[in-house]
């Protein structure tokens, strides 16, 4: 008898509905393209999670992803064993169901009795085999109350201006105070050339005009 399979079905994600058959003993689930289980998603880090298959079933475990793995709304903070119709979450927006696989035995018996010519002795009656589990529709994961726990923000301290530049502006808005000053000085001597003010009263009193 063939030992029971696994697979893993993307209920929420970039691919929903997707089947991923877990058929080797150690399967990475990731955004990189070197892993097992590839899931393009911003939630997922490149090396997000492992499964590791145990006495006919699978450990689930978390490789210090920055969002985190849960199951059944639980962050998970060691190794995980799955268990049949769990719901496992990979940050925020994906989420797959751990469901088991065909059972391959069953489904070759079922189709050699189909097979089997009538003869006038009563046939036996064909074994049922158990309906193939198909995938029910979930709602968005339910959290147990609480949403998961994500990383923290970082928190940035606002930096300050130098204060190079504060004194920059300062010699600038001096020198352009200076510039404006002799700009006036200058005008006020062309008009007072232009007009010949300076024997003029009051301004005689101020020049010795000749």
């Amino acid at each position: 008898m063939a030992p029971q399979s696994y697979m893993l079905i993307m209920r929420t994600g970039p691919n929903p509905g997707k089947t991923f058959e877990l058929t080797r003993n150690e399967i990475y689930i990731g955004r990189d393209i070197n892993n097992d289980i590839v899931i393009n998603d911003s939630e997922v880090s490149r090396k997000h999670a492992r499964l590791i298959m145990q006495a006919g079933g699978f450990v689930l475990e978390d490789l210090g992803s920055t969002n985190g793995t849960f199951v059944n709304g639980q962050r998970l903070m060691g190794p995980h064993v799955l268990r049949a119709g769990e719901l496992v979450l990979f940050g925020e927006n994906v989420s797959l169901s751990f469901e088991p696989g065909y059972d391959a035995d069953a489904t070759m018996a079922s189709s050699s009795m189909q097979a089997a010519p009538y003869t006038t002795a009563p046939a036996a009656r064909p074994a049922v085999s158990s309906p193939i589990p198909q995938p029910v529709p979930t709602a968005q994961p339910v959290y147990s109350g609480q949403i998961p726990q994500g990383p923290a923000e970082p928190y940035y301290e606002p930096l300050e201006e130098p204060k190079q530049t504060n004194r920059t502006m300062l010699y600038a808005g001096i020198g352009c105070l200076v510039v404006v000053l002799c700009l006036t000085v200058v005008a006020i001597g062309f008009v007072f050339d232009y007009l010949n003010l300076y024997c003029t009263p009051p301004f005689d009193a101020l020049f010795a005009c000749g």
